[in-house]
């Protein structure tokens, strides 16, 4: 089963990255192409069709196009965004939409914009029967290889080695008199040739045993006789050494003090089992943690017989924990061969505690100062980190300004170069005139001439010399944080003024609704950019699935000293579980769709720490849009030394 799965999954995985790679091609000669030429032939054909209004050329072309059952739908609109003309056939729910998009363009003038969009629903079925059938094959060739492969490998190797098995089972049960006879010169032949080789030794090996066996049981008997002697000498001393309650050990005295015994109290000192400590020679100096500290108390009583509280690290647990004792030991006479008696005291948590309270007392004061430098430290970044992103945030808004101040001038200097071009041709045409003889019409024609040019290039100037000043107040107060008196009411119309192009971009209305006689004392240009950043947060996530929407904004005087400020949309509201996230940093619900999730955080700390002020949020009710108030004080708190804006 095993190697039938690894033959199929490769061919399987094979033949799917074949028709994947052959889905894409497809999908790319027999939509893709297709598409972009749709695209290209559609935004030419229907360019004419647009200028003159004419709908049923348009829908001539897109039927042309709709015939192809790969077109989902085709949709054209003018250059207000209104539907020119629309088609679209039924696709499943779950088929692949491509979209393709092109701007009509007439005379270098765009006049509208197509949209196109084919489903790959046909393409994919095609290459899914395929697919099927490919693997119809491979599955029935593969089991076909497999029934041919399993016979072969059952003759040549399953019974074969079914009988090595047997053969091999007699030589487990001690069967050894039965050779095993193989006349197959493979590797199998050869595994039956060791096998009964073997055999033969085996037999051999068994008969030494035997022999050897009753020579030891003779030598052992002998040594047990001695061993019961000596066990009961020893039964007396091991009484009393083993119920002690301190750690010892007894060692042979000289050569390498080779360990003799230890007590109970010693193995649960140290973690060593009895046994193995006494079937290594070299075992009692894995315990010493230092070799210098040990031949320093061997060598103590090799000279005078006995030492007394000498403190050394010793190892315990098999290398696990690190013990500091006391050892004290003393040489006695037993029999001709004199011993050491060592006696160990753990005093590992006294010796730690001590060196606790010395280095929390040392290092107290350093870690209180490590941490306050790290704590100073994080504050200056993210102080540098809030000023930078304000900057940022404060010139974008001010090239956005110079956008829309270039985009509103650019209508009245117009006007009032065209009209100044007329006069200038008019005037031409009277100096002509004037060497011919003039009369007293034409004398007054041309000066009525003049004074209606004149009064419209007074009126085309003045809009733009009031545009002029307005973005020169605003773009001041933007790229600065001067503390002054402004009315408010004014100062709110001249920022909606330089928003105006990004505001009738869209379908939404912004009207100001601050009623004459609220003056300030305080800082224009944060105040300019918090207005800007609150209607454009309207604009980008209030209206959506609407197709037009109200921005309201509203103030009150709630007392002498202080003023409330409402930005109010009747879009489709916050979610209650978001209300108390909109100021944190990078909070967005559009990610990489036009929101960066700076914005309303930037306008809660110029209201806090610029204005002096608070800003609150809510839904003014079901469905009904949300409400930013701000509440200002009249006169804002003077900033100490406002840094100047790059």
């Amino acid at each position: 089963m095993g190697a039938g799965v690894g033959i199929l999954l490769p061919a399987l995985l094979l033949a799917y990255y074949q028709i994947t790679t052959k889905l894409d091609t497809e999908i790319d000669l027999r939509v893709r192409v297709p598409m972009q030429q749709y695209a290209d032939v559609l935004a030419s054909g229907v360019a004419v069709a647009i200028w003159n209004v004419d709908r049923a050329v348009a829908a001539e072309l897109v039927e042309a196009v709709m015939r192809n059952p790969d077109v989902a739908s085709v949709t054209v609109t003018d250059e207000y965004k209104e539907v020119f003309v629309r088609r679209q056939n039924l696709t499943p729910a779950r088929s692949e939409i491509l979209r393709e998009e092109r701007f009509v363009t007439y005379n270098n003038s765009r006049v509208g914009q197509l949209s196109i969009e084919l489903t790959t629903t046909r393409i994919e079925k095609e290459l899914r029967d395929n697919l099927m059938k490919l693997v119809a094959a491979i599955v029935a060739q593969v089991a076909i290889s497999f029934a041919f492969i399993w016979l072969l490998f059952d003759h040549r190797i399953v019974r074969p080695l079914h009988e090595l098995k047997e053969g091999a089972l007699r030589l487990a049960r001690g069967n050894l008199d039965q050779p095993l006879q193989w006349h197959r010169r493979d590797e199998i032949g050869s595994l039956a040739g060791g096998l009964d080789k073997m055999r033969a030794d085996l037999g051999t090996l068994l008969a030494e045993r035997d022999q050897k066996n009753r020579t030891l049981q003779q030598e052992l008997a002998e040594r047990l006789r001695t061993e019961e002697a000596l066990n009961l000498s020893r039964a007396k001393f091991s009484a009393i050494f083993d119920a002690s309650p301190v750690a010892m050990t007894v060692s042979a005295l000289g050569g390498d003090f080779a360990l003799r015994d230890l007590n109970a109290a010693w193995v649960n000192l140290f973690g060593r089992s009895r046994e193995a400590m006494l079937a290594s020679p070299d075992a009692e100096l894995a315990v010493w943690k230092s070799a210098q500290d040990r031949s320093t108390v061997m060598d103590a009583l090799a000279r005078t017989g006995e030492v007394a509280r000498q403190v050394s690290w010793m190892v315990g647990d098999a290398g696990q924990r690190d013990i500091l004792c006391e050892v004290s030991g003393r040489v006695i006479a037993h029999g001709e061969e004199p011993l050491l008696i060592l006696a160990y005291e753990d005093i590992t948590a006294k010796h730690r505690y001590e060196e606790n309270i010395l280095a929390l007392n040392a290092s107290l004061e350093q870690r209180v100062a490590l941490r306050t430098q790290e704590l100073s430290s994080a504050l200056d970044h993210l102080t540098t980190a809030q000023t930078e992103l304000v900057r940022t945030e404060k010139m974008a808004a001010l090239g956005s300004l110079v956008a829309g101040i270039a985009h509103e001038l650019n209508t009245p200097i117009g006007n009032s170069l065209t009209v100044a071009s007329t006069l200038q041709d008019q005037t031409k045409a009277f100096v002509t005139e004037m060497g011919r003889g003039l009369t007293r019409s034409r004398l007054e024609e041309y000066v009525g001439t003049i004074q209606e040019g004149a009064g419209i290039l007074m009126r085309g100037l003045r809009h733009a010399a009031d545009l002029v000043s307005s973005f020169k107040q605003v773009a001041v107060d933007q790229t600065s944080i001067n503390r002054r008196r402004f009315d408010l009411r004014e100062t709110v119309n001249e920022i909606l003024l330089t928003m105006g192009p990004a505001i009738r971009k869209t379908n939404h209305v912004v009207e100001c609704t601050i009623p004459d006689g609220i003056r300030l004392e305080s800082y224009p240009g944060p105040f300019g950019q918090i207005l800007t950043n609150l209607v454009n947060n309207a604009l980008l996530h209030a209206f959506e699935g609407m197709e037009q929407g109200l921005v309201t904004i509203s103030a009150v005087r709630l007392d002498a000293d202080w003023v409330a400020v409402s930005v109010q949309d009747n879009g489709i509201g916050i979610p209650d579980h978001n209300l108390s996230r909109v100021f944190d940093p990078f909070f967005t619900t559009k990610l990489g769709r036009g929101g960066s999730g700076l914005g309303l955080n930037i306008v809660y700390n110029l209201v806090q720490d610029v204005l002096g002020g608070s800003i609150t949020v809510s839904n003014v009710s079901a469905n009904n849009g949300a409400c930013f108030t701000l509440t200002l004080p009249v006169s804002a708190p003077v900033q100490p030394d406002p840094p100047h804006p790059d």
